[in-house]
């Protein structure tokens, strides 16, 4: 079937029925065009940018549907879509103005039900006991799993094995200093979490306003690792408010890990200091809400340094 508007190249280059004559060539739109090979099948398409942009842009036809009218593959339009760096349809193009069904469409007025909520998204069962009717459908699904040898196989690689304990729990001079040092570099020198926080991006780019060459996340010694290093000795870090516990909002410590960063806290600046470093630590609270102020700071630190 042929588009319209086609205009047949050489006369006789359909048949009846048809199909393609043998070394003849179909031109359609002033865009397409298509060879056969002596059986008669195609074997190689050729389509310009131009009847594309007119077809799928302009008049605004699905890809499909000119590959169903021209007799051709999908995939063969879609790959000199691309090809040519011709943008997609939006997803709503097609269904852009028209009215959903009655039945499914969001009602006016009508109030999300959950709007304004928060942590709504919680494990179903959080908090609840167990029947004694459910804990028994739960052994029984369990034992019909662990029948299955493929599963069983697995439980037993992964899974830690009842009544084990672990060869070194509760004992110490396990390691030799060495070994725990190296333990202790190779630890610092990844990178908890992978992506940059919010107020270490802040503290970056404070850096980088001031034209500072900086490395961001490097292990200093085995002591610690810095969210920010300016050579050859400022140490900076960005503490969140909660995590690290700022005085201005927390008196004292609410939790253990507000405690244990704390003290950790403590022991890396003892020993950054003793080794000659100088340690700027900035809240989160002063980088979202003070930048200059904190710009001020990082510019007297380096001042320091020179």
């Amino acid at each position: 079937m042929v588009l319209a508007g086609a205009e047949v190249l050489v006369e006789g280059a359909l048949d009846q029925a048809g199909s393609y004559k043998p070394s003849q060539i179909l031109k359609i739109n002033s865009g397409f065009k298509m060879k056969v090979n002596r059986e008669g099948k195609p074997n190689k398409w050729n389509v310009t940018k131009e009847f594309i942009v007119k077809e799928y842009v302009q008049n605004k036809k699905s890809l499909p549907m000119i590959a169903k009218e021209l007799g051709i593959p999908y995939e063969t339009l879609f790959y000199y879509k691309k090809r040519f760096g011709i943008s997609s349809h939006s997803q709503n193009l097609w269904n852009k103005g028209v009215r959903l069904s009655p039945d499914t469409e969001f009602k006016k007025g009508i109030t999300p039900w959950n709007k304004g909520t928060h942590g709504i998204v919680n494990a179903w069962n959080k908090g609840k006991k167990l029947s004694e009717d459910h804990k028994k459908k739960v052994s029984i699904a369990t034992k019909k799993a662990m029948a299955n040898p493929g599963v069983k196989l697995k439980v037993q690689r992964t899974q830690f094995k009842k009544g084990i304990v672990p060869w070194n729990k509760d004992r110490k001079g396990v390691y030799s200093e060495e070994t725990i040092g190296r333990i202790r570099e190779a630890r610092l020198k990844q990178i908890f979490p992978k992506k940059d926080t919010y107020i270490e991006t802040i503290l970056f780019k404070i850096l980088k306003e001031l034209n500072v060459n900086f490395e961001k996340h490097k292990a200093i010694k085995t002591i610690c690792q810095a969210d920010a290093f300016v050579k050859p000795n400022i140490v900076l870090f960005a503490d969140g408010d909660f995590w690290h516990c700022n005085p201005e909002f927390y008196k004292e410590a609410k939790t253990k890990v507000q405690t244990k960063n704390l003290e950790r806290d403590r022991k890396a600046d003892s020993k950054l200091i003793k080794d000659g470093y100088i340690v700027g630590r900035y809240w989160e609270h002063d980088l979202v809400n003070k930048r200059d102020y904190c710009k001020d700071v990082i510019v007297k630190l380096i001042k320091k340094v020179e």
